[in-house]
């Protein structure tokens, strides 16, 4: 008997000692990955300081969740994710955070999910906004700008061991890497053409949750974009000004954006964006 305890002791030795390394493994993969610096270039960007563009500022920040929704009602931030074993991360307060950063840091802050010290945000949709166009990005930091100092979360980015987990298979991936090159950007949003601007909206406002493909987001829980197609325009534009789906249905998150962010677009942009989902799911190759 004492020779086979012997043998146990060892054996669960060795699990434990496996696990251990394992565990350590994890850590300094996932650590590596959270202090990893990007190397992206500053760009000179002109912030206006005028009524009218902070005003328009509002609304597009209000539309792509800076004011009234992620960063909390008067962007005094909130606390936006906190998921046991996993993360908890803040949509630090912008009254405050603005005020350290300059106009390019924060070009490269919102488009390329840069921050001041060279590491990724993880959960600021900068894929999306990267996309943005010169004349809304420096109309949302005018209108930021603007706001008085008031209380709230600052920055939190606290990963635990099934985050880290995520980071090291794949599943949570570092916001600076998945920005390529390629993305093309414009000095001034075109609206004259429904369908280029539909597809404009759909990519800075919609790609967040139904990813760049449109295909949706399991983990958010989010449909692929081919849902619409079964919206008829009256049903399309309530979704989008109240958030109540077919069937007077709660649709979680969507329900959300169409009750805070949502009722900000205006008429023609909510038609731009119904056109170009048509277009993009009735055409033969699904290409808009």
């Amino acid at each position: 008997m004492g020779r086979i305890a012997k043998w146990v002791g060892y054996g669960l030795a060795g699990i434990v000692g496996t696990g251990l390394l394992a565990a350590a493994v994890v850590y300094l993969v996932s650590e590596h990955e959270i202090r990893r610096k990007y190397a992206v270039p500053f760009a000179s960007v002109a912030v206006p300081h005028d009524a009218s563009s902070i005003e328009k500022g509002k609304r597009l920040a209000t539309v792509y969740g800076c004011f009234n929704s992620c960063h909390g009602k008067q962007m005094e931030g909130s606390e936006l994710y906190d998921e046991p074993g996993i993360a908890k991360i803040n949509a630090p307060n912008l009254t405050r955070v603005v005020r350290e950063y300059t106009d390019a840091q924060l070009e490269r802050l919102i488009r390329h999910g840069v921050k001041r010290d060279g590491t990724t945000t993880w959960i600021m949709p900068s894929p999306m906004f990267s996309r943005l166009s010169d004349e809304d990005l420096v109309q949302i930091i005018a209108f930021v700008r603007s706001s008085p100092v008031l209380d709230g979360p600052m920055r939190e980015v606290t990963v635990r061991p099934l985050g880290r987990l995520g980071i090291v298979t794949g599943q949570f991936k570092p916001l600076a890497g998945e920005i390529g090159p390629e993305v093309i950007r414009v000095a001034v949003t075109d609206r004259s053409d429904p369908l280029a601007f539909g597809k404009y909206l759909v990519q800075t406002a919609c790609t967040e949750c139904h990813g760049a493909d449109l295909k949706g987001s399991e983990f958010l829980h989010a449909p692929s974009l081919a849902v619409s197609a079964a919206y008829s325009d009256e049903d399309f534009k309530r979704l989008m000004r109240t958030g109540v789906a077919i069937g007077g249905r709660q649709v979680g998150m969507m329900t959300e954006v169409g009750r805070t962010r949502f009722p900000s677009l205006t008429d023609d942009e909510v038609d731009a964006v119904r056109e170009y989902l048509r277009s993009h799911y009735l055409s033969p190759q699904g290409e808009g």
